[in-house]
């Protein structure tokens, strides 16, 4: 019998007063109003505790704790369908919200998906467009060991479109993006879902830092009933190049006395000597410094610059008509014509482009191109019922 993932770790509002740094003697909205300036969507989890603590509370925030859940539900129901399309998995999100404390809610922004394949992807996104009505999307192709990938996002406004953030889907045909010409892009997630959880934790790195909802996390993963071993996490993040990342997130748990018996100290020594190797790795790879005045003064830290023989670079997709549609298939299409390129997909067109800037003419020719070319066909109407309260446009 798998045991209760559930763990027992006794957090409350004092923990949180300690790692957002505010004054205990503060009221509680004061921390609430600490907490919206983290990112990391921490409310839900400070209001779950006020609630459990018996904080009073007035109708505006009971209000949003009610759509919170209700958020959270509409995630939960996503999950259990996407988990039915072969060659797909929600990373983080649910699958760590299972190992927080029993009325403990966990902070939620998105839903991350990893595909298999790119057909799971579209069929991902035609069952999350069949469920909310959405125009808004994002493309990005790129390209790794000569093999293309994508990575797709669709999002929509939340219950309460002026007070809640969006909800938002992520979909990708690779686990973990890496850093160029550092750490490679690899494909496949870890078989064993508490390792792709806390390695996903970990390649945030690569994007931002560390935040309290990540720390949060990895000590309700360790402390939970069913935590992984700390040899299999270790061999991990080895393996996927993410030691010295998972390393540093212990670090930051092991900073705060409340928490620095969470980890196992197996896991915290055990991942030493394969970050040092790692970061030997990419320091090897990333070759001797520039002179100073190089490009690397401007503007502080830079990536390495990617080897020569390196993959195409990522080509980003500029969405060109909304709504988003419903349309049939499992694949998408490139239409070349003199202005660029535009990239067709099951849910809208895209002009793909080298960067986040689009020049307005380029944008204009686009429009004017897509005029010209067969519609896309759609998918029969037979979407099903929407879900209560799911969101405001289904």
């Amino acid at each position: 019998m798998t045991p209760d993932p559930r763990s027992s770790f006794p957090i409350d509002l004092d923990l949180l007063y300690e790692l957002l740094d505010v004054d205990r003697s503060l009221p509680v909205r004061r921390l609430l109003q600490a907490a919206r300036l983290v990112r990391g969507v921490l409310a839900p989890l400070v209001l779950s505790l006020a609630v459990r603590e018996g904080t009073p509370m007035g109708s505006g925030s009971r209000g949003e704790l009610e759509r919170l859940h209700r958020r959270i539900d509409t995630y939960a129901r996503l999950n259990e369908e996407i988990a039915r399309v072969p060659g797909a998995r929600v990373v983080k999100g649910p699958s760590l919200a299972r190992y927080y404390p029993e009325g403990v809610l966990r902070p939620l922004g998105d839903l991350d998906v990893v595909t298999t394949t790119e057909a799971a992807l579209w069929q991902v996104l035609a069952l999350v467009t069949d469920r909310h009505h959405s125009d808004e999307a994002e493309l990005t192709e790129l390209y790794a060991d000569g093999q293309r990938h994508v990575f797709a996002g669709v999002w929509w406004t939340g219950e309460d479109p002026l007070l809640d953030p969006d909800h938002c889907v992520d979909i990708t045909t690779f686990a973990f993006h890496g850093r160029p010409g550092l750490v490679p892009l690899r494909a496949a997630l870890p078989e064993d879902q508490a390792h792709a959880d806390v390695l996903s934790l970990a390649e945030e790195r690569f994007q931002r830092p560390f935040t309290v909802k990540d720390i949060l996390d990895l000590v309700f993963v360790m402390t939970s009933p069913a935590a992984p071993r700390s040899s299999g996490l270790i061999a991990a993040a080895t393996e996927f190049a993410l030691a010295p990342e998972l390393l540093e997130l212990c670090e930051r748990v092991r900073a705060c006395p409340r928490l620095a018996a969470t980890l196992p100290s197996e896991l915290v020594d055990g991942l030493r000597a394969p970050a040092e190797a790692e970061r030997l790795r990419r320091a090897e790879q990333a070759g001797p410094p520039q002179q100073a005045g190089g490009p690397e003064q401007a503007g502080g830290p830079q990536e390495s610059p990617v080897p020569a023989d390196a993959s195409p670079a990522p080509r980003y997709g500029m969405l060109l008509a909304t709504p988003l549609r419903r349309g049939a298939g499992d694949s998408c299409t490139e239409h070349r014509w003199s202005g660029g390129a535009i990239t067709r997909t099951p849910i809208a067109d895209f002009l793909m482009v080298p960067g986040e800037l689009v020049d307005p003419d380029s944008y204009e020719s686009a429009l004017a191109e897509l005029s010209t070319l067969t519609p896309w066909p759609l998918r029969p109407d037979d979407r099903r019922p929407a879900w209560p309260h799911s969101d405001r446009g289904v």
